[in-house]
């Protein structure tokens, strides 16, 4: 169980690297980012950054790679924003949950279509006794 203050400390983090993501950083690679969570180690050496990223696989290894090539610039602006004692590196994650989220949505959607069938590996088949 993370303490109140380790929570605090991940939703500050999570909140100063998403607006700099936003207004500061200017790398093209980057692109429709969402920081979902942070979860900084409890030696304040590093910090997790868990991102959703919208698009195809090639569109999320080149926001990854943005991403990393961007940390050290990240790191400056959370040292300006906050009064650590030490500035956790950053390590930037995709998250798979949010993707896994609207496939699910998505397989639900279709069942509930008129046109939405049961996948043919089911066993609803009608077994008449002859």
């Amino acid at each position: 169980m993370r303490s109140t203050r380790m929570r605090r400390t991940d939703d500050l983090v999570r909140k100063v690297v998403s607006e700099a993501l936003l207004t500061t950083v200017q790398d093209p690679r980057i692109g429709m980012v969402t920081v979902t969570g942070v979860r900084v180690s409890p030696e304040f050496d590093t910090a997790r950054v868990f991102v959703s990223i919208l698009g195809d696989e090639d569109v999320r290894r080149e926001s990854l790679d943005g991403l990393r090539s961007a940390a050290p610039f990240l790191q400056s602006q959370l040292a300006k924003a906050v009064r650590f004692r030490r500035i956790p590196r950053l390590k930037f994650i995709y998250d798979e949950s949010v993707a896994r989220g609207f496939r699910i949505d998505e397989v639900l959607r279709g069942l509930d279509s008129p046109g939405g069938s049961v996948p043919e590996d089911s066993d609803d088949r009608d077994e008449s006794v002859s």
